[in-house]
């Protein structure tokens, strides 16, 4: 081997071994905090939201915050700092004391703990979406007196916090056990901190927007020109809707009553949606009882009838009603349906499904599970038909329900998905052609205490998953025959949401028909818990899984719930698809085709959908569900003032990585002396080149001219030979 190749051996191995090294030397120092879920930045037409840190990060010296205590001495005593302040959701009240003191503060990392549960933990605001609502509401954040429907909010998820906050969920608990080992290791006394090497967290969850919508639209714009970087992305995603009989515009005209709920929720981190109270119970209500509704009449005897019904599910209500604003905007345009347009006349009574899963947890020992139905206030002229058409179909759906549900009138209205209509529809809703009636579990201030947050999860509403197999793997078993066979009790979340989705499914009917159902078909609290079970534990679930598309191969990796935060227009999430496929599967018809066949153009007023199916061998399901596009108004119409307030101008940030990692950070001492040893060196190091450089000549000695010789005459080659 020649002596290059040996030295480009020895270099590689070198640079192998350091850079292994280097690796070893980064895992000793740092320890990744796994599992964590960041604040991000959110912008709306006026001002930013959320958190960010610095390109480079955030670091602090841990400390673990249990009382008011603790958090003065962050703000006014500490002596090390800035503090990275450690602080469970229990206690998490006392970050609001940090974010109006944050001089000393490098942000704050909050855990979950099963054993420490808070007894409320909402960060939107007291009245959400207050800008947004329609005339006469008489809820405000800002000012005393009036209705305040979310008592327990802190707003922070509608404000701009100074420093980062991070969340790590009960599952990776053991992330904080790490952290606390650490800090009684280094950290414990915190009157003797200053020198001293300290426990310490790296935070990075750097946004590239700023400002507010406009600006950070703006610059996207610009960054398209010149580079490939954008800034940020308007929130939005999909509608669903669906219809009990198809919809075409040369079909017979029908007047329609509007079913609604929300699919979305929201929280401060990223990814960590659950929305069980908010939203979950109300979504699966609507799908549970639109199956139900397309047994109880086939689609064969639709032209029996003068009256439809149209099943929708708005995506961004948490953030001024984003999908509902672009229904009713686009109903006033007559572009929605897209095959087959609605009039705002044409929609005779709208009933949403509001938030009705607070109080379920209330009821958890009893079989009831009161409601209220609120009906917006109607013109004088028309108040008492408007009244009795109301009171006609509450009565009908109390009967079915088994339990009477006072209609509140003349009130003020919680926040819902009715806001857009009567804002934007207000010359059909305020003359009463389009009666409005929202089905929510409180009077006053919300049951839950949990909305849209991180915790309002499948706890919060007494939900325990029952895993009870289907009989030949296609039958659901009916409420009756579980409670029969002691398999439920009349007490389960399970049972109370079958028995109001079937009181629904009942009145619609009667609605319809005219005439009261005397039928034994009912929703079953089976499908019920399955339903439960995929939106609030576990996407890979059975119902899933046949809701999928046939093409897909194997299994959806990673098991837990689908985040229920809306995203941005520029990624479509999956829940929108699942609640649309599952409405699909349980009430399209199943044809007798082949893929391929399935692909072709279906009838007027239908769409062909190839899904898995419930043995996962494909199959083709005719249905008039859709998807319409969840995107405010704001953001398709040109030079549109987004200080207006006239719809939402809701925007989140681009970020590359978020990532937490815990070290022990060098003393003062240390560093010190390193500087002061590198100090020293390179003056040492200095002097003695500068003398070496002076008495080179008494150092190094020319070699003698022996030393050279000509080895060979002819060839002119000189050769250096070793004396």
């Amino acid at each position: 081997m020649s002596l290059k190749n040996i030295y480009l051996l020895v270099t590689i191995i070198l640079l192998i071994f350091k850079g292994y090294s280097c690796e070893r030397l980064h895992e000793l120092i740092y320890s990744s905090i796994e599992g964590s879920a960041a604040c991000f930045r959110r912008l709306n037409g006026t001002h930013q939201t959320g958190c960010s840190t610095s390109d480079k990060g955030a670091v602090g010296v841990v400390h673990f915050v249990q009382d008011h205590d603790d958090v003065l001495w962050l703000a006014t005593n500490a002596s090390a700092g800035p503090y990275m302040a450690v602080v469970s959701t229990s206690k998490f009240g006392l970050v609001e004391f940090l974010i109006d003191h944050p001089t000393n503060i490098a942000g704050v990392l909050t855990y979950e703990n099963a054993s420490d549960i808070p007894s409320f933990f909402t960060h939107d605001t007291r009245c959400p979406n207050e800008f947004s609502s329609a005339d006469g509401n008489q809820c405000s954040s800002s000012k005393e007196g009036g209705v305040v429907w979310n008592e327990k909010g802190t707003g922070l998820l509608k404000r701009e916090i100074p420093f980062p906050i991070f969340f790590i969920p009960e599952s990776r608990y053991e992330e904080i056990e790490k952290i606390s080992h650490c800090f009684g290791r280094f950290n414990y006394d915190k009157n003797n901190q200053r020198g001293r090497s300290l426990c310490s967290i790296q935070l990075n969850s750097f946004m590239f927007a700023a400002i507010n919508t406009e600006v950070c639209m703006r610059r996207s714009a610009t960054s398209t020109i010149v580079t490939t970087t954008k800034v940020c992305d308007p929130l939005g995603d999909q509608n669903v809707y669906y219809s009990l009989f198809p919809r075409t515009k040369e079909s017979k005209k029908q007047s329609i009553t509007l079913v609604t709920a929300r699919i979305d929720s929201a929280s401060l981190f990223d990814g960590v949606s659950p929305g069980a109270a908010s939203s979950v119970v109300g979504l699966v209500t609507l799908i549970s009882a639109a199956a139900a509704l397309a047994q109880l009449i086939p689609v064969s005897k639709s032209n029996l009838y003068d009256t439809n019904i149209l099943w929708t599910l708005f995506n961004g209500e948490a953030f001024d009603y984003i999908g509902s604003q672009r229904v009713a905007y686009d109903i006033k345009r007559g572009v929605w349906p897209p095959n087959a347009p609605l009039a705002p006349t044409d929609v005779k009574l709208h009933v949403e499904i509001g938030q009705i899963g607070g109080s379920l947890s209330d009821y958890v020992n009893e079989n009831i599970w009161p409601l209220n139905a609120f009906v917006p206030t109607l013109a004088p002229s028309t108040i008492n038909d408007g009244e009795n058409d109301i009171q006609i179909f509450l009565k009908q759906l109390s009967n079915a329900y088994n339990m009477t549900i006072p209609g509140i009138f003349n009130g003020s209205l919680p926040p819902s998905s009715i806001h857009s209509f009567r804002r934007i529809l207000s010359n059909v809703t305020e003359t009463g052609e389009m009666l409005e009636m929202l089905l929510v579990d409180h009077k006053e201030t919300f049951t839950n205490v949990f909305y849209n947050s991180a915790l309002d999860n499948s706890d919060k509403i007494a939900y325990a998953y029952k895993n009870i197999s289907m009989i030949n793997n296609v039958t659901f078993i009916s409420t009756a025959e579980l409670i029969a066979d002691g398999l439920m009790k009349e007490t389960d979340t399970q049972v109370k949401i079958s028995r109001l989705a079937t009181a629904l499914a009942h009145a619609l009917y009667q609605r319809v028909v005219g005439e009261a159902y005397t039928g034994n078909i009912t929703v079953s609290a089976h499908l019920v818990d399955e339903m439960l079970y995929c939106f609030l534990k576990n996407e890979t679930c059975k119902l899933l899984s046949a809701a999928e598309f046939g093409g897909n191969e194997g299994p959806r990796e990673g098991a837990g719930p689908a985040p229920l935060y809306v995203g941005v227009t520029s990624w479509n999430t999956v829940a929108p698809v699942f609640a649309g496929h599952l409405l699909a599967l349980l009430t399209g018809t199943q044809l007798s085709l082949n893929k391929s066949q399935c692909e072709t153009k279906p009838e007027s007023g239908y769409t062909r959908l190839w899904l898995k199916g419930w043995n996962h061998s494909g199959v083709c399901i005719e249905t008039t569900m859709n998807f319409s596009q969840a995107l405010s108004p704001a953001f398709i119409i040109s030079d549109y003032d987004f200080k207006s307030g006239t719809y939402s101008t809701w925007t989140e940030s681009v970020w590359q990585t978020m990532w937490a990692r815990v070290f022990v950070s060098a003393s003062g001492g240390s560093a010190c002396v390193a500087a002061a040893t590198g100090a020293v060196s390179t003056l040492i190091a200095a002097l003695l080149t500068f003398w070496l450089r002076r008495h080179s000549s008494l150092i190094f000695v020319d070699p003698p001219s022996a030393t050279i010789v000509v080895d060979d005459a002819a060839s002119g080659i000189l050769r250096s030979v070793n004396c």
